[in-house]
């Protein structure tokens, strides 16, 4: 019975402590992140076919066309992946998003960082979602 008692109250401890999204923790795993942000009109209808630009403060363009959101995902876009971690080395650092489409503009200021151990890109902040004017 104190097995079984120990099992049922240590084990959810254990799984609930391997799921930390800390970025100060350690965890490397297969899990490769995606962080989005959708695009709507002025009616809240979300945006497709907008052309995407991503920055960071020196410039570097960064083309996410290869990796797609999920086709059920009506006006979302790439912002960061975990494939630039190593740009992340040294803190947060400032990604600049700015979409255009049919004489319309929507651009947003976003901070990201990686952990301690080069796993995952973190979203400090940033909106989720963008209105195009």
């Amino acid at each position: 019975m104190k097995f079984f008692f120990l099992t049922i109250v240590i084990f959810p401890l254990i799984l609930w402590r391997q799921c930390s999204d800390d970025p100060d923790d350690c965890l490397c795993t297969e899990e490769f992140r995606m962080y989005l942000v959708t695009i709507v009109d002025t009616l809240g209808n979300p945006v497709d076919s907008v052309h995407a630009l991503i920055t960071n403060e020196l410039g570097k363009e960064y083309d996410f066309r290869v990796y797609s959101p999920p086709p059920f995902m009506h006006g979302a876009y790439i912002v960061m992946t975990d494939g630039y971690e190593k740009d992340f080395l040294t803190g947060p650092k400032k990604i600049f998003f700015v979409g255009n489409k049919d004489n319309k503009e929507t651009s947003a200021e976003f901070l990201f960082r990686t952990d301690k151990c080069l796993c995952h890109v973190y979203k400090n902040s940033g909106p989720d979602t963008l209105i195009i004017k």
